[in-house]
């Protein structure tokens, strides 16, 4: 009777234990859940600032978007845009450069939070940006949203003279892709300061 007990006393024990470590657990798991939700409001905070202030810099229109929400859904966010009376810009309503100024400018905002310096790529830079927004791109977006920017423009067509200018200070290596044969072709290199003039002899651009 005595053994029995005893085991009894045990068993008491190591359930009281795992009670308490039960407990432990339980209150990590709410601290954490709280964390998380503090963490992701003030990121959700942060990255309307950065969209705000990213549009207000490209486009040219200012003040035309007064504020920006993102709104969290499940693990999908929704980006919306209002005017300084209150309400909400459509984004089909916009033209396709002010288009291109929000996917800059939700870019940007997502790359500065993402707190990860990764490659960008962009292909056909400023196909529909008119002077201003084009001049406002390589001004404050190209040389600013990471590290290492790689561009691939159609010269003097998506990417002036000016604005090669614009960014020359921070360009570090440019190449050409020139055609070889029908079926071959290579990044040549070109020293950045004779790029669109080495580009316009070799097409005879006058």
């Amino acid at each position: 009777m005595g053994k029995k007990i005893e085991e009894l006393s045990k068993k008491l024990k190591v359930s009281e234990n795992n009670m308490k470590k039960h407990e432990v657990i339980s209150r990590n798991i709410n601290n954490l859940k709280e964390l998380i939700v503090k963490f992701k409001a003030r990121k959700k905070q942060s990255l309307e600032q950065q969209i705000l202030s990213g549009l207000n810099t490209l486009l040219h229109k200012k003040g035309f978007v007064k504020k920006v929400e993102v709104e969290l859904i499940g693990e999908d966010i929704d980006i919306i845009l209002k005017n300084a009376r209150g309400e909400e810009i459509r984004k089909e309503s916009l033209s396709k450069g002010e288009q291109q100024m929000y996917a800059t400018a939700l870019l940007r905002g997502l790359v500065e939070e993402s707190d990860i310096q990764f490659p960008i790529f962009i292909d056909s830079p400023m196909q529909k940006f008119d002077e201003q927004h084009a001049e406002n791109i390589v001004k404050y977006f190209y040389p600013n949203i990471s590290d290492q920017v790689v561009i691939f423009p159609l010269i003097n067509k998506e990417l002036t003279q000016k604005e090669f200018d614009f960014l020359a200070k921070h360009i570090s290596k440019t190449y050409l892709i020139t055609n070889v044969h029908e079926d071959k072709s290579e990044f040549s290199p070109i020293d950045p300061s004779k790029f669109i003039e080495t580009y316009n002899r070799l097409y005879n651009v006058n």
